[in-house]
């Protein structure tokens, strides 16, 4: 005879084993390399608290995309090849990105984080 308390345990991991694999997070990495397309646009926001953020929005056209050594590889990166994708950097001065100059950065997309905070660049130095 099987106690209550492991019978639950072995349904929730007999469960768990056969949910799609589709319910899990997703997290892709990709370094981009490119140039920059048009010219940059900084945007300042102030909160109340009287700190500043501060984001840099352009548009990059993508001329290579490698997955970084050590990151999870959910996709070969290949979507962003020969496209012009936009991007915005948290924190970065303007002098950081000129139009037509080749800059390479790092694409992370973390489907755990919530819609709205999923997809982040940064400058690879």
């Amino acid at each position: 005879m099987i106690s209550s308390r492991l019978r639950r345990t072995l349904a929730a991991v007999v469960l768990t084993a056969a949910a799609p694999a589709s319910y899990a997070w997703t997290r892709i990495s990709c370094d981009l390399g490119g140039t920059v397309a048009n010219l940059p646009e900084q945007m300042r926001q102030y909160r109340i608290d009287g700190t500043e953020i501060t984001l840099l929005m352009f548009r990059l056209k993508v001329s290579s995309a490698d997955i970084p050594e050590g990151a999870r590889a959910d996709t070969d990166c290949s979507e962003f090849l020969d496209r012009e994708i936009d991007v915005v950097l948290d924190n970065a001065g303007a002098g950081a990105v000129r139009k037509g100059k080749p800059l390479k950065m790092r694409y992370r997309y973390d489907d755990s984080l919530g819609q709205s905070q999923a997809i982040r660049f940064e400058l690879v130095r």
